[in-house]
């Protein structure tokens, strides 16, 4: 188990960063911004700058690849003086024995005592990359859990999250992006995509503050259409420099051994699901390339205003593949003398969105012209009229409620799970949490069905997973980690024999019986119940 570290503010009189803003403030109009708004973000990254709040020294955020982060401040659009750094002050710490107690009871207090070989062996698995994530309570995010399990070698799943504090709250990004036939896509989005996302929304709420009026004592919010364009503007355009902004480059060159590594990110590919969560509106937007998938679960009340103990199911996304009808229906109506979709894939593709994944989307000649100078892939036959594939994002919003929680995953996880049951398998974790707190043992220990957790029955049983493995669901509750307690009932739950078959294969055999899986589990603050009829 692991927790992640506080980070601090450091000044420094000469930072360094590579930024890129496509911005028409003026430097008095940033000026007068921060005078009015005291507005200000955190970036990191190729597409971001940061800037401090005067009044905030701390802020949290985590990185899928675990790595230490070092990061500038500068003003909000790159145009003020650079302010200071943020450093990752050490790695997210491992919670063994040389962690005070009180702190393993808090995070890692996994249930207890008779535990097998096999069982320590498949715990020692689930748990290697796990994270539990403790926000500043004013972020409106009281906790948020991390899993990763690998299939592919090297695993082409990878994620990012970061808590940022601004002059109105707090904004909180999640993201996670599922990498196919490579991992260089995805883990170019973890180092990229929300920094940019940070940077265009600085841009959308300075131009909100801008036509605010100096007496007007609010808080500037944008609509969520203007926010829902931002977000599918910042994909498309890092999706564009993923594919076509570095072909000049290797075209001014001879060198095959640049355009190779140039080059990488375009071939390979990936889908991004982005959920931001904007602590002074309460509301969660949510976009997704691909078909990764976002669900909220939210707490029942019956009519006298008590909690019945199950959760609703409120899926904020819908996945982005030849079978999604409205998906053949875009594809087919922009190729209308081809064939593209045929039994669900797109020329071969699983999805009808992605970033990167160029060889869908570059012209015959530039693909002739790279086969024939730089090492470049075969153009498909089949790819005739390009590009077939989008990055451009679908985006939903929702107003959060306190008590909520949010749940993001790559597809490995829905092969194995329904939404219903993903949301159910939380609020059965929240209970069995509750229990032990109070010095019971949920369940009496004993595994549950899938029609016995707590969720409103919906969504058919279409997951593939089970039925390939020859197995029946069977759910438990032996986890601190809400992630990784995803991760367990999508791989076996109480059957521990078939877990440990599943973990103890090795790349590429794995492949054939599950994908890789990143989960994020993140409970918003329960304080209140505004309008939650």
């Amino acid at each position: 188990m692991m927790i992640q570290t506080r980070l601090q503010s450091v000044a420094t009189s000469s930072p360094s960063v590579t930024y890129r803003m496509r911005s028409s403030a003026s430097t008095s109009h940033l000026r007068q911004l921060r005078s009015r708004h005291h507005f200000s973000i955190v970036l990191q990254g190729q597409y971001g700058c940061r800037s401090l709040h005067q009044g905030r020294q701390k802020y949290w955020t985590s990185a899928g690849s675990g790595r230490p982060l070092l990061t500038t401040g500068c003003a909000l659009l790159g145009v003020l003086a650079i302010t200071g750094v943020v450093l990752y002050t050490s790695r997210a710490t491992h919670l063994d024995a040389r962690v005070p107690p009180s702190t393993r009871t808090l995070l890692s207090a996994n249930v207890p005592t008779h535990r097998s070989s096999q069982n320590d062996t498949i715990d020692t698995a689930l748990r290697h990359n796990e994270r539990t994530v403790i926000p500043p309570l004013e972020s409106g995010v009281c906790r948020y859990d991390i899993v990763r399990l690998s299939s592919n070698e090297p695993v082409e799943d990878t994620h990012k999250e970061a808590v940022l504090p601004v002059s109105s709250g707090y904004w909180s990004l999640f993201g996670i992006y599922d990498g196919h036939s490579g991992w260089e896509t995805s883990t170019w989005l973890a180092d990229n995509l929300i920094p940019a996302v940070v940077g265009a929304l600085g841009d959308l709420y300075s131009r909100i503050a801008d036509a605010t009026k100096p007496s007007e004592n609010t808080t500037p919010q944008p609509i969520s259409s203007d926010v829902e364009k931002t977000l599918k503007e910042t994909f498309s355009r890092l999706d564009d420099d993923i594919v076509n902004g570095r072909l000049e480059a290797v075209f001014s060159t001879r060198s095959k051994h640049a355009a190779v590594n140039l080059l990488a990110p375009a071939y390979a590919g990936s889908c991004a699901l982005l959920s931001f969560y904007d602590s002074h509106s309460c509301l969660l937007h949510t976009a997704l390339t691909g078909d990764s998938r976002a669900v909220l679960g939210r707490q029942i009340y019956d009519a006298s205003d008590k909690p019945t103990g199950k959760y609703s199911v409120h899926i904020l996304t819908a996945d982005q593949t030849g079978y999604n009808p409205s998906e053949r229906e875009r594809i087919e109506s922009e190729h209308p003398d081809e064939q593209p979709v045929r039994n669900g894939r797109v020329l071969g593709m699983g999805v009808s969105r992605a970033f990167g994944d160029a060889r869908f989307k570059w012209s015959r000649e530039v693909q002739d012209r790279l086969k024939r100078e730089y090492l470049g892939r075969t153009p498909l036959a089949a790819v005739k009229t390009p590009p077939y594939l989008t990055a451009e994002p679908e985006v939903t919003s929702i107003a959060v409620r306190p008590g909520d929680f949010l749940v993001l995953a790559s597809d490995g996880l829905w092969e194995c799970l329904t939404s219903e049951e993903v949301v159910g398998l939380v609020g059965l974790w929240k209970e069995a949490r509750s229990k032990r707190s109070r010095g019971e043992e949920p369940n009496g220990g004993a595994p549950l069905a899938s029609p016995e957790i707590p969720v409103e029955r919906q969504e058919e049983d279409q997951t593939v997973r089970y039925r390939q493995w020859g197995a029946e669901k069977r759910f438990v509750s032996v986890d601190e980690n809400a992630a990784t307690h995803l991760l367990r009932n999508a791989l076996g739950g109480a059957d521990t024999d078939l877990t440990a078959a599943l973990l103890s294969m090795k790349a590429p055999r794995s492949r054939t019986y599950r994908d890789d899986m990143t989960i994020t589990v993140v409970f918003f603050t329960g304080d209140d119940r505004r309008g939650h009829s």
